[in-house]
This record gives C-alpha cells, sequence and structure tokens, in this order.
C-alpha cells in the first residue's frame, strides 16, 4: 500500500453565465450585443425565464430551429406535389437527419425542446414522402404486371 494520500479529483470550472454576451470582437458581434442590451430593457418580466434561458432567444440554439420549421413548411407543400416527382435520396436524407437530430436535441446541455420538435416534423414529412414514393413505385409495378399479360394476348 502506498503511503501517498488520495489526493481529491481538481473542481470542476462554472459553466459561463448563460446570459454572457457573445465573445467575438468582430462588427457583427458588436452590432448583435448591442441590440440584445436594447431589447432586454423590453422584455416584460413574465417572459424573462425564456429570454435568459441558455437556449433562449439570445442565442443560436433558438433561432436554428425557428428557421428550420422552412424545412418541415416545404415538406407539407411537397405533399402537393405528384409522387413521381418526389427525390427518394432527398427523402431519406432529410428523414435521417431529422431523426439523429431529434435524439442529439434531448442528449445536449441544455436540452432543446424547439430543436426536438422541428426536427421531429422534419423527420415526419419526409417519411410520409417517401410513403408516397414507395406506394407510386408499388402502384407502377402492379400496373405493368397488368399490361403485360394483355400484351401476350
Amino acid at each position: 500500500m502506498s503511503s501517498a494520500a488520495v489526493q481529491p479529483p481538481p473542481p470542476v470550472p462554472p459553466p459561463p453565465p448563460a446570459a454572457a454576451a457573445a465573445a467575438g470582437k468582430g462588427i457583427h458581434t458588436k452590432l448583435y450585443n448591442g441590440m440584445i442590451s436594447v431589447a432586454d430593457k423590453f422584455v416584460p418580466a413574465k417572459l424573462r425565464p425564456l429570454w435568459m434561458h441558455p437556449a433562449g432567444p439570445k442565442t443560436v440554439f433558438f433561432w436554428a430551429p425557428v428557421f428550420k420549421w422552412g424545412l418541415v413548411a416545404a415538406g407539407l407543400s411537397d405533399l402537393a406535389r405528384p409522387a413521381d416527382t418526389i427525390s427518394v435520396s432527398g427523402c431519406a436524407a432529410l428523414a435521417a437527419t431529422g431523426i439523429i437530430w431529434s435524439r442529439y436535441s434531448l442528449v445536449i446541455i441544455p436540452k432543446n425542446y424547439s430543436l426536438f420538435a422541428v426536427n421531429l416534423f422534419v423527420g415526419i414529412t419526409q417519411v410520409v414522402q417517401l410513403a408516397r414514393a414507395y406506394n407510386y413505385q408499388q402502384s407502377q409495378e402492379k400496373l405493368q404486371k397488368q399490361e403485360t399479360p394483355a400484351a401476350q394476348n
């Protein structure tokens, strides 16, 4: 047995404050920080918890999912397109990323439920598109099989 005492692990440094200003030095960072400091004065007390949240409107963790809803809108509008124009590889890629990022959004810290919701809807809309494409291909094969015996007679 060693005569040296067991040392406790070093303390973990505290995380940066949630409401910290962006650390960059560029003009865009100064402009952003200026806009946020002006907006801080107008946020009502009831919305303060959302505003100060680590995934709140002061961060990219809020705005990225907001803009990603455009993919959901595009997927929903594609439901009106003919099934023969569906890109299977594109829909498969979007469905896979939607499902993967849905899982990721629940394991990161802070949990980002808005990112979860948007990615879940991206995945669902693309799975629906893939089902439409599959059904269309199956119906085309069925028609082709029906036409083949009729052409031989």
